[in-house]
């Protein structure tokens, strides 16, 4: 460990500083994690097994175990057939799972080959991402503002973000796709730096892991394609170091979108997910509500069902899955709504930016305690972090503007589509927004109470 982060091109200001920066990040990220799955689970950590263990989740966490399973006897990439106990909700059952990006679930299948079906190597795994991805927060922070406590407070927000902390534990994708986010990050602001076309590769192959697990990743390739065409030096290294992170990125993504199409004769790069996200966001049953009424997408709509159950019984015949036939009239549904009611659609686009800016979801389904954690990670990072997006940029940077372009992307791709009240679409927001809080506490607001009152103010902002 100690020769990898030697060989990284971090600069003499901080190769002895960010290696230590990295391990303690990353043991108090996993630690929290831990911890809190102790606690929570108590003796169904060694205890619990076999068809035990599936049987505990429900919704997403046991599609993935459901999938992971039918991986591993041999049925292929569909969701397992076998029997759900009753109160389950689970979609698609028997049928191909494209509904869900593949890499977690290839994942879960190759850490239960090896532990069986329990939180044996999956739950530390997790935690061991989630400290990953802590590090890699401190990193991005002292890559971007070059200030060494700032990247200590970033990283410790990001250890102790309540959704992730939560989601370790269970076989949700969260600790993952966020340790893939912000790792290709890093990667992409160290190229912005150092021009090493190693580097950009590895954010490219960062990238598409990233989309394999969410397809959302696809925002990290339109931002770092902006910043590295306008907002870093425009000459031909640039060009070319755009042209291969996008290259290497259509290249670890292509191999699925090659296996969708000869399977279903059908263009399905990821997942196909998006339509029905879509359609359930955008009707007549969330356009009901008053603008000052906080956003829920997650109750029935009966209009709705109709009328998708209609279109469904139209639709002919065809190799294509199910789940594809289903999101392309939900698409085909939500579109024509948008098109017909377009001050609706702004509505609840509005609804939706300012119900994900609140502390939590006031019609969530969050106990009291959950609650609570939520505002004191909302006071800590919101406030400041906005005050610091707004003032570190008034000095543009590529690194900086990176940041913001990809918390404006988050925020625009929940506006357009969906939000969930559990939060976990605002956690990206959260980090990025984090490391610009640990930027203004550290350098505004400590250097301003250091400050004498005589002092020239010229300087705090730099």
């Amino acid at each position: 460990m100690k020769q990898f982060f030697s060989s990284l091109p971090l600069g003499s200001y901080v190769t002895f500083s960010a290696r230590h920066l990295f391990l303690i990040l990353l043991i108090a990220g996993f630690g929290l994690r831990i911890g809190y799955g102790v606690v929570r689970y108590r003796s169904d950590l060694f205890h619990l097994s076999g068809e035990s263990f599936i049987a505990t989740w429900d919704f997403d966490a046991l599609e993935h175990v459901l999938i992971a399973k039918a991986l591993l006897s041999g049925k292929g990439y569909v969701v397992d057939d076998s029997p759900i106990p009753p109160g389950k909700l689970v979609r698609f059952v028997g049928q191909d799972a494209v509904f869900k990006a593949p890499l977690y679930q290839f994942l879960l299948a190759g850490i239960f080959a090896i532990s069986g079906f329990s939180f044996l190597l999956f739950f530390p795994l997790q935690a061991l991402l989630g400290g990953l991805l802590s590090g890699f927060v401190g990193l991005i922070t002292l890559e971007t503002f070059r200030q060494p406590r700032a990247a200590w407070f970033a990283g410790f927000i990001a250890a102790a973000h309540p959704v992730l902390v939560n989601t370790a534990s269970e076989p949700y994708n969260e600790n993952l796709f966020f340790f893939l986010f912000v790792a290709a990050i890093w990667a992409f602001l160290v190229w912005v730096r150092t021009r090493a076309i190693r580097w950009v590769i590895l954010a490219g192959v960062l990238v598409g892991f990233c989309t394999l697990t969410r397809e959302s990743g696809l925002s990290l390739l339109l931002a770092m394609g902006g910043v590295g065409i306008f907002a870093a030096p425009r000459n031909p290294k640039s060009w070319l170091g755009c042209a291969l992170l996008a290259v290497t990125t259509v290249a670890v993504v292509a191999p699925w979108t090659v296996r969708n199409y000869l399977r279903f004769g059908a263009l399905v790069p990821v997942a196909s997910m998006v339509g029905q996200d879509l359609l359930v966001g955008n009707n007549e049953c969330t356009a009901s509500e008053s603008f000052l009424t906080p956003y829920w997408a997650e109750g029935p709509c009966l209009p709705l069902n109709e009328r998708r159950r209609q279109l469904e019984d139209l639709s002919p015949a065809s190799r294509v899955p199910a789940v594809v036939r289903q999101d392309r009239i939900s698409a085909h549904i939500a579109f024509a709504y948008i098109r017909e009611h377009p001050t609706a659609y702004i509505k609840l686009a509005l609804r939706r930016l300012w119900t994900t800016l609140l502390p939590y979801d006031p019609r969530g389904n969050q106990r009291l305690h959950n609650r609570i954690a939520f505002i004191l990670y909302w006071l800590a990072i919101f406030p400041a972090g906005i005050a610091g997006m707004t003032v570190g940029l008034r000095r543009m940077d590529a690194q900086k503007t990176l940041l913001a372009f990809l918390i404006g992307l988050n925020l625009m791709s929940i506006m357009a589509v969906i939000y969930w009240s559990d939060l976990r679409f605002r956690v990206g927001i959260d980090l990025l927004l984090g490391c610009f809080a640990a930027w203004y506490y550290t350098e505004v607001l400590w250097r301003r109470a250091e400050e004498p009152p005589n002092a020239s103010k010229s300087h705090l902002i730099s």
